[in-house]
């Protein structure tokens, strides 16, 4: 900042900046290679300067850039805000503590972070905010202030500051320990505790459908296997969060580091994670795992489609259906036209309720007889088109079922495959990564792996990530080119070009 900003920043006079810039001491400026040959100084290095040496100008800085004036602490307390109380978002943990410059309230984000300034109407006792985000600085997790009195200036203490100003150490929960009551119930003082981790997307659910199912379900099974793999891996990340992270920030800046040493002791972790997960003990094999979440599509239930919408975010990989695509009636093909007349209306189950959400205008629910899948008819689903347009939204099988023999491939949307004893397949496909035709990218590289493992095996899984790579430079380089739409290319055509390369 130059003279100017910083004067403008902190009320100085012309009297004021006269006075302490021509005393010994001042604070120098930054390089001037690093500031385009302009004199600047670091505001915040100035600020922790101008409260330190002029006590006089100490209200015009940021409350905890001030040296601190507590003894002992005194907590008020710590309230969790919500998503419906505060807005969509902004859901957090406040502590809240009086200090000699007013009450501070230390915000801990449920899962994105905000503005400090956002809360100041959420915390109207407080005199500062601030909150901690996810990212890490130099010597912890990161911090960024403001106070009342200048909404408009943000500012980042340390933690060690904090401390200071509310009379003992400051809590930090990772991300994954912040259990509303656990946070709400701490106390200064009080030793850590074991606290059940906290996942996104969420594993009570699952637990909670598991231990309404007899012992050996296969819906049990799969709803501890999943809530499990949750679980553990929130736990190893809070675990790598303070042991690899935090502890080594002062390994890495050495023991001599007394800023380093400072901001890990005005730090105390309040939780550690449970390690009492009766998930474990029931964890099954993949297999049983997609067996259970079959059962679970089917069901109709709340508590089904409350699991699967977990499930789904977690991961689709043992789920019985693959990529979604949809066929709209308005400019269907006569490939399309062929897959809509052959499905069945049904009622709708869990994984129809599913793909269907407030608003949203359901015409029918349906199945594809021939793969099983879920269908969902919508009217007016997309935007700046028809509002009576009435669009199928389906799912490719992930497979093929065994013997089968492609017999050709037809480029539409979505790819089609035809085996030889003649039924029309959605391409077997996953979420991602996507298939696709008419261009240079990942979409026609997928979409020629895919051919080639039906060539070789009609039965083929669909690709997906982590699978070795299987080049099909022959295929494609066709697919790589744009072609007609509804453009059919027979067994010996893709036989021919795979040997091409």
């Amino acid at each position: 900042m130059t003279a100017t900003e910083l004067r403008e920043t902190f009320g100085l006079s012309a009297s004021d900046w006269e006075r302490i810039s021509s005393r010994p001491g001042m604070i120098a400026p930054v390089d001037p290679k690093h500031s385009g040959g302009v004199t600047k100084w670091y505001g915040q290095a100035f600020a922790r300067w101008l409260a330190r040496t002029h006590p006089g100008l100490a209200t015009e800085v940021p409350v905890l850039l001030r040296p601190a004036a507590a003894d002992r602490h005194h907590y008020l307390g710590g309230r969790h805000a919500t998503h419906d109380e505060i807005g969509s978002g902004r859901a957090h943990f406040a502590g809240l503590w009086k200090t000699e410059a007013g009450v501070v309230a230390v915000a801990y984000p449920k899962s994105y972070a905000f503005a400090p300034r956002e809360l100041l109407e959420c915390h109207e006792e407080a005199t500062t905010i601030v909150v901690v985000r996810h990212d890490y600085a130099l010597y912890g997790p990161d911090l960024v202030a403001v106070d009342r009195a200048r909404p408009d200036t943000p500012y980042e203490p340390l933690w060690s500051e904090i401390a200071a100003h509310i009379g003992t150490q400051v809590p930090w929960w990772p991300s994954e320990l912040r259990r509303p009551d656990h946070l709400v119930a701490w106390r200064p003082g009080d030793a850590p505790v074991p606290v059940e981790v906290v996942t996104w997307p969420s594993w009570e659910p699952l637990y909670e459908l598991a231990r309404m199912e007899p012992e050996g379900s296969p819906v049990r099974a799969a709803c501890f296997t999943i809530g499990h793999e949750m679980r553990t891996r929130a736990a190893e990340s809070a675990e790598h969060e303070v042991t690899d992270i935090l502890d080594r920030i002062l390994e890495l800046r050495g023991s001599a580091d007394a800023t380093a040493k400072a901001e890990r002791a005005a730090m105390v972790l309040p939780a550690v994670p449970a390690t009492d997960d009766p998930g474990e003990s029931e964890s099954v094999p993949s297999d049983v795992v997609a067996l259970g979440l079959a059962e679970l599509c089917a069901r109709a239930d709340d508590r089904a489609v409350e699991c699967l919408e977990q499930i789904s975010m977690w991961s689709e990989k043992d789920l019985p259906f693959g990529g979604s695509f949809s066929v709209t009636r308005s400019n269907v093909s006569r490939t399309g036209a062929e897959w809509i007349n052959r499905l069945r209306p049904v009622r709708p189950t869990a994984i129809h309720r599913l793909w269907t959400g407030e608003g949203d205008k359901t015409v029918g629910t349906f199945v594809d007889p021939v793969t099983g899948s879920p269908v969902v008819a919508f009217k007016g689903r997309f935007m700046f088109r028809d509002s009576r347009e009435i669009s199928y939204l389906g799912r490719a099988p992930k497979r093929l079922p065994a013997g089968s023999v492609l017999n050709e491939v037809v480029l539409d949307e979505p790819i089609w495959v035809r085996t030889t004893d003649g039924v029309l397949y959605p391409a077997p496909s996953m979420e991602a990564p996507g298939l696709s035709w008419g261009y240079s990218g990942s979409g026609p590289m997928t979409l020629a792996q895919c051919v080639g493992r039906l060539l070789d095996d009609g039965a083929a899984h669909a690709v997906t990530y982590g699978t070795a790579e299987q080049h099909e430079p022959g295929l494609e380089a066709f697919f790589k080119r744009e072609h007609k739409a509804g453009t059919r290319v027979s067994r010996r055509e893709l036989e021919r070009l795979r040997a091409s390369s």
